[in-house]
């Protein structure tokens, strides 16, 4: 299935977003005092991983490019592995952000506006999707991310 220009705009957007949040809750873990939070949130940062290469599958098939190999290859290694520092220069804002998180509460407020955007832009993609497949993965993706976006909600209205 070939898709619209468009289409795969927000397939890049979707690969850029996961990559970030990847790196959030890798970052993040390492923050957190919380076991049990820390797990949910190394749990979190191993589904952002398969959707990466979920959404990377979908785009190599529509367009022959290397432009994500240099993930692709990191983050097909087994486990959550780390993306460089030449890797995560593409990412430097997020990186800035994660460096001044000092508090569970701001590793929350953070990975909530991370889900909730990811929220956004899968609905966005969602709504103008032309192809029923192509709405049927950023329809998945919603629904994952609408869970990440309760789990984080839940954990700040218990502080």
């Amino acid at each position: 299935m070939k898709f619209t220009d468009e289409a795969l705009k927000y397939l890049n957007l979707g690969i850029s977003g996961e990559i970030a949040a990847y790196v959030f809750y890798k970052k993040a873990a390492a923050i957190l005092k919380d076991k049990a939070l820390q797990d949910s949130v190394l749990s979190i940062a191993g589904e952002e991983k398969k959707h990466f290469l979920a959404l990377e599958d979908v785009y190599d098939q529509n367009v022959r490019s290397e432009m994500w190999a240099p993930y692709k290859d990191i983050l097909n290694k087994p486990g959550l592995p780390d993306i460089d520092e030449l890797v995560q220069d593409t990412h430097k804002e997020l990186l800035a952000r994660i460096a001044k998180l000092s508090s569970k509460r701001d590793v929350l407020e953070m990975g909530l506006t991370l889900e909730k955007e990811a929220v956004a832009l899968y609905g966005d993609a969602s709504a103008k999707a032309s192809h029923p497949e192509v709405k049927k993965v950023f329809d998945f993706l919603i629904g994952i991310e609408t869970g990440h976006v309760r789990m984080f909600e839940k954990e700040l209205s218990a502080l």
